[in-house]
C-alpha cells in the first residue's frame, strides 16, 4: 500500500465521521441483499457487477417521493501538486449507472418487491483540489466534489500526514526476519480494523489483535497510532461542519463554533450577512442575525472563485450574482440536541449584509486611525 493510498484510505475513515454527524448512517455490514460481503471486504450489488466500497452512508431522513438515499465516499490524498482528474469522476459516473438501474421487475416476485430501493449519490473528497475538466464533468453528471485544500482542514491533513509517515517508519525499521508481505498485510488489517471497528471496539482487544498479527511489533508504538486515530475521529466529530446545498451543483462545507447550534436551537432559519474578506476574496463569512460579528466561515467552490474574479472590474458585481443566485439560501441538517436532525437554513440579507460591511470598514477605519496616533 503506497503512501498516498494509505493517507486516503485513512482520511475516508475520518469522513465518514463527518457525513455521520451530517446525517448518514455509515453501513458496515451486509445486507444479503443490495450489500454483500466479499474477499475485498463489503460490495454494492450492481446491474452488471459488484463494486467494492470503504464508506458508504445511507441519510436518515427521506422526503416524500423519494427513494431512501445513500452516498458513496471516496477520498483522495495526492501529493499537492497533483488534481485529481476526470478519470477519477469517469469511475464514479460509471458506478453510479450500474448501481441505479439495478432492478428489474419483469419476473420478480411480491417477496422481492417490498424489499426497500435506493438512490444512490457519489461524492469525491480531495486534499489537492480537481482539475477544470473533472469539474465540470462532475457537474454534469451529478458527482458531488469537495475540495478540502482550504485552512480549516489542517487540523484533520495534517495528523493524517504524521499517523502515515508513522506507519512506514514502523516497516521501514522492521525485522528481516520477518517477510515483508506479512508487514504487508499489517498494513491493511490496521486500517480494516479501524474502518469498521474503531467505534465500539475496546481499544485494548483491538491493540491485541493487531500485536498478535506480527509478535515484533512495539506495543506503544502501536498504542499511540491507535490513539491518533481516536483522537482524530473525535476531533472532526466535537467539530462543527455543516455540509450545506444552494441553488447550484455544490457542496459548501460551513466552519462555525459551538455558538450556532445555540442561536439555531432558538430558530433554525436565519436570516444572514454574508460577505467576503478583503484580500482574499475566496474566503466568505456568514453573520448571523443580532450577532455582532462572522461565526461561519466557508470557501467558495473553485469554479464559483474564477467566475467572480475573473474580471476585475466587476467583482463586486459577480460576487452579489453569487450571492442572490448561488447561495443566497444555505440548506443543511444539524444535530442540535445530538439525537433528532433539524433542516436548518441560511437565508442571505442583502440589508443586513451592507449593514455588517459598513460596521467592518469603520472598525477597519478607526484602527488605521489609532495606528497613525500611536505613530
Amino acid at each position: 500500500m503506497k503512501k498516498s493510498q494509505a493517507r486516503g484510505y485513512l482520511l475516508e475513515i475520518v469522513l465518514s465521521k463527518l457525513i455521520e454527524i451530517n446525517g448518514y448512517e455509515i453501513i458496515k455490514k451486509a445486507d444479503d441483499n443490495e450489500i454483500v460481503s466479499k474477499p475485498n471486504g463489503l460490495n454494492v450489488r450492481g446491474r452488471g457487477g459488484f463494486h467494492q466500497f470503504d464508506t458508504l452512508g445511507k441519510f436518515k431522513i427521506t422526503p416524500p417521493f423519494i427513494y431512501p438515499l445513500r452516498l458513496f465516499v471516496e477520498a483522495k490524498f495526492y501529493d499537492v501538486q497533483k488534481k485529481v482528474g476526470i478519470d477519477r469522476v469517469r469511475m464514479g459516473v460509471g458506478i453510479l449507472e450500474d448501481v441505479n438501474t439495478n432492478y428489474s421487475t419483469v419476473k420478480t416476485n411480491n417477496e422481492k418487491l417490498s424489499v426497500e430501493r435506493y438512490q444512490y449519490h457519489y461524492a469525491i473528497f480531495s486534499t489537492s483540489g480537481f482539475t477544470e475538466d473533472a469539474q465540470r464533468f462532475a457537474i454534469a453528471h451529478k458527482i458531488h466534489l469537495i475540495d478540502l485544500t482550504c485552512d480549516e482542514y489542517e487540523t484533520i491533513i495534517e495528523p493524517i500526514r504524521e499517523i502515515v509517515e508513522k506507519i512506514d517508519d514502523i516497516f521501514s525499521q522492521r525485522n528481516d526476519n520477518i517477510p515483508k508481505e506479512k508487514f504487508s498485510l499489517f498494513k491493511e488489517y490496521f486500517f480494516k480494523v479501524i474502518n469498521e471497528k474503531i467505534d465500539e471496539i475496546d481499544e485494548s482487544v483491538y491493540i491485541r489483535e493487531l500485536i498478535n498479527t506480527i509478535p515484533d511489533l512495539n506495543i506503544d508504538t502501536v498504542t499511540e497510532l491507535v490513539q491518533k486515530i481516536i483522537d482524530l475521529k473525535q476531533n472532526i466529530a466535537g467539530q462543527l461542519i455543516y455540509l450545506a446545498t444552494g441553488n447550484s451543483p455544490y457542496i459548501i462545507p460551513l466552519f462555525s463554533n459551538k455558538n450556532v447550534n445555540e442561536i439555531l436551537k432558538k430558530n433554525p432559519h436565519q436570516d444572514v450577512a454574508i460577505t467576503w474578506e478583503e484580500g482574499n476574496s475566496n474566503k466568505w463569512t456568514i453573520t448571523l442575525n443580532n450577532e455582532q460579528k462572522p461565526i461561519i466561515k466557508f470557501t467558495l467552490p473553485e469554479i464559483l472563485h474564477q467566475y467572480m474574479i475573473s474580471d476585475k472590474n466587476r467583482i463586486g458585481y459577480n460576487a452579489i450574482n453569487i450571492k442572490n443566485n448561488q447561495i443566497n439560501r444555505l440548506v443543511f441538517i444539524a444535530y442540535l440536541d445530538d439525537d433528532n436532525p433539524t433542516l436548518c437554513t441560511l437565508k442571505f440579507n442583502g440589508e443586513f449584509t451592507k449593514q455588517i460591511s459598513r460596521r467592518s470598514k469603520s472598525i477597519v477605519r478607526v484602527g488605521r486611525l489609532t495606528t497613525v496616533m500611536a505613530e
